[in-house]
């Protein structure tokens, strides 16, 4: 059996590089340089650390219903950069370019591991929550 709060730790683990990614070096995201867009990366990396903190917190109490909502919430939100990475590996596969050893792939394995232990920390904590 996994750790209770494994998903909580690796949303944390995962999370802050790309906050810092997100805040500190908008242009790696557009490719261009765009004030406005730059303004809406760093809110989105604002976001990010929002999430984090949340985890954070979570990753230090007992498992209870808060916490499994709060881990299916955090789940759903790895949904969106999953879908995003395939449709890149989508668009290398299909100009034959590498797959295996890719930016997409590793970020698609990285969301589908935390998106899966997110998953099962809420599972975990509705579950024993309902079931004493």
């Amino acid at each position: 059996m996994l750790p209770p709060h494994l998903g909580f730790l690796i949303h944390v683990v995962i999370e802050v590089p790309a906050c810092l990614s997100f805040a500190l070096f908008p242009s790696r995201q557009l490719g261009m340089h765009t004030p406005h867009a730059h303004a809406v990366i760093r809110q989105y990396a604002a976001l990010i650390l929002a999430s984090v903190l949340v985890a954070m917190v979570f990753a230090n109490r007992p498992p209870d219903d808060t916490a499994g909502k709060v881990a299916a919430a955090l789940a759903v939100y790895h949904v969106a950069p999953s879908i995003r990475s395939a449709n890149r590996l989508a668009r290398q596969a299909r100009f034959r370019k590498p797959i295996i050893v890719s930016e997409a792939f590793l970020y698609l394995v990285v969301h589908v591991i935390c998106f899966a232990a997110l998953l099962c920390d809420a599972w975990s904590a509705l579950y024993m929550e309902s079931h004493p």
